[in-house]
Order: C-alpha cells, then structure tokens, then sequence
C-alpha cells in the first residue's frame, strides 16, 4: 500500500489545517490516511476539506464512530425532520421542509464561543459538519484553540484556576448572541444544579492543559459565592474574546469540517432569516473531562512504561 503524504494548508497561524491531496472517499477507506488525518486533529485542532461531493449520513457516521461512539446530539421533542436514513446524522438549519415542519433544528442566529454538550457528564469529543446548504456569502464559522488560550494566561491566573470546577447549568438558547448579552440570569438555586466538570481538563491527545468554560458568564464556580464566580468567569471569557488564536471558515456546500471538540470553542455568524443553511452535524462521545491538577500525581509506573 502506498502511503501518501497528506498535503495540509493551513487556516491559521493558530490552529486548523485544510487538507488537499486527500479526499473524504480515500480516507474513510485506508486505516494508514485516518490515522494520519487523526494526527493532523490531535496536532491543529481543526481539519477542513473542501469540495467533497457526495457523502451520503451512513458514510458520514461511520466515519465519526471510528473516533468513539456516536451520540444523538438532536433537539428533544422537536418535531423536526433530519436525515431520512440515518438515526443520528443532526441536521442544522433554518429553513423549512415542503410539509412546514422544521429542517433540522437550528435557525439563523449568530452564535458566541462555546464547546458542545458540556452540560452533559460525557461531552462530545470529535464533531464532524457537512454542509448541505449555505447562503452567500457563507457565514463564517471560527474555531478557537484553547491549549493556546490556556498557556496565554497570567502565571497567578493559572495557578489560581488550577483546581477549580465548575457547574455547567443548563441554559435554554444560550448559544444566542443576544441570549449571551440580554438573557437574564436564573436564580441561584439552579444555577448550582448542573454538571461539575474541572475548569483545567487534560488533552488526552497531547497531555496539554485546556482552558475548559462553560457558555454561561453566570457560572457558579463550585465552593464559591455568585459574586466571586461572576468575576473569575468574567475575567475569563475576556481573555477568551480577546484571543486571537483562531481560524474562521466560510463552509459552502459539499465542504467537511472536523474538529477536536475537547480543546477548541466554536462560534458562527449570524445571517439573514430569509436566506437558508443547513449542514449535517455528527458528534462522537470522548471522556469525562480528566482535571490537569492530577498529573501532581506521578505514576509509580512509569518509568516501566517508556524505554530507559
């Protein structure tokens, strides 16, 4: 078997890679190129192709269930219509099928920083989109890879972050621009019910540490007053949208992205309701979030571990 040296072009001085000698069909099909094509995630964090025509949702999901078990990442009770044959391709959009129901679940506002599915104790690991459907111009979607952020901060801050976990409560919309800005907060009480995940993860990949924030500015740092969560989440989120370690995609049709959803946010442009998108989206299961503070801890074994 040949191997072939992948061709990357990359999105950013930061972060993404386009790869271009090597299209989805040959790397679904060779082990050597998905191997390859997972090094280029755990290296960069984003991997676009360009121009790939005719990937039908099974071919899609099996693809993305080499990366872990695939979840249904589908609004609940939404009454929506995605992808006939598949049962886990997610549709994203805000236009409507012929019988007026939603396609998809989704609309056509702009979106803030985040990282998908951390109310959940399991979030998503490795996200696929492909789009189906994109005005013009295509709105931009921007991913923001935060091992950087993390090792942009403050010595003081990072130490002070070090073993801190936060509730990740649950928001309705809060990936809304205007719900972010406007949305008033919740009581209390509910803002301390949510999942706890550590505020520094471990990058399974590379061991680096992650900078891992909740969507909410409203947070409740777990053990301290709203007052003081406030404050460090609000501190936080600004060096976050005053990073500049990101690349943005402007996806039209037939174009795949994939990104390592453990180590980046991800955010998009608005655009106007009357103009439609929609993409496939497909999300794998990773780990639970595995706090940065026990590498304190030195495996006694490793040292049989590595070669001497």
């Amino acid at each position: 078997m040949q191997v072939v040296d992948l061709e990357t072009v990359p999105l950013s001085d930061d972060i993404g890679v386009e790869i271009r000698n090597a299209g989805f069909d040959q790397v679904r099909a060779d082990d050597v190129l998905r191997l390859l094509v997972r090094e280029q995630l755990a290296r960069h964090r984003v991997v676009l192709f360009r121009n790939q025509r005719g990937i039908r949702a099974h071919e899609l999901s099996a693809f993305m269930s080499t990366f872990g078990p695939l979840l249904n990442i589908r609004a609940q009770n939404n009454n929506a219509h995605h992808v006939p044959d598949d049962d886990i391709v997610k549709v994203i959009s805000n236009m409507k099928a012929p019988d007026g129901r939603p396609l998809g679940d989704g609309n056509s506002s702009a979106q803030v920083w985040h990282s998908d599915g951390t109310v959940w104790e399991v979030p998503t690991a490795t996200n696929a989109m492909y789009c189906r459907v994109a005005p013009a111009p295509a709105p931009k979607t921007s991913f923001l890879d935060m091992i950087k952020v993390y090792a942009d901060l403050p010595a003081d801050l990072k130490d002070r972050i070090r073993e801190l976990r936060v509730i990740h409560h649950v928001y309705d919309r809060q990936l809304e621009v205007n719900i972010d800005r406007f949305g008033e907060s919740l009581p209390a009480e509910r803002r301390r019910q949510g999942t706890v995940h550590p505020l520094v993860r471990r990058h399974m990949a590379t061991g680096a540490p992650i900078l891992y924030l909740p969507t909410r500015r409203d947070s409740v740092v777990a053990g301290w007053s709203d007052q003081d969560s406030r404050a460090l989440m609000g501190e936080l989120k600004g060096y976050v949208e005053r990073s500049a370690r990101s690349c943005s995609v402007g996806l039209v049709p037939d174009d795949l992205v994939i990104w390592d959803n453990t180590a980046t946010l991800h955010s998009r442009e608005g655009w106007p309701p009357e103009a439609g998108r929609a993409v496939w989206h497909v999300a794998s299961e990773g780990e639970i979030p595995t706090p940065l503070y026990g590498q304190r801890n030195k495996n006694p074994y490793s040292s049989h571990l590595t070669p001497a």
